[in-house]
């Protein structure tokens, strides 16, 4: 049996979420730890429906904030 679609990080795996934007497929195991939003920082014309973005937003956001300050150290 294949896998129709696999996941970007985890080939083999069957895919459960799309990223409309980047057009990855994601697995449930990084939907549930939120590694599936690929760019959470920069601006997605798909975001108000994203299923993605809905369940890992806040987690997005934290990610995006330490990002902002490692970069201002540098």
């Amino acid at each position: 049996m294949s896998i129709e679609r696999e996941c970007r990080y985890h080939p083999g795996r069957e895919a459960v979420v799309e990223c409309q934007k980047m057009e990855f497929w994601y697995c449930q195991e990084c939907l549930d730890i939120c590694r599936a939003c690929t760019d959470p920082c920069l601006y997605c014309k798909f975001r108000r429906e994203c299923v993605i973005w809905e369940l890992c937003r806040q987690e997005a956001r934290k990610r995006c904030k330490e990002e902002a300050v490692s970069g201002q150290q540098y």
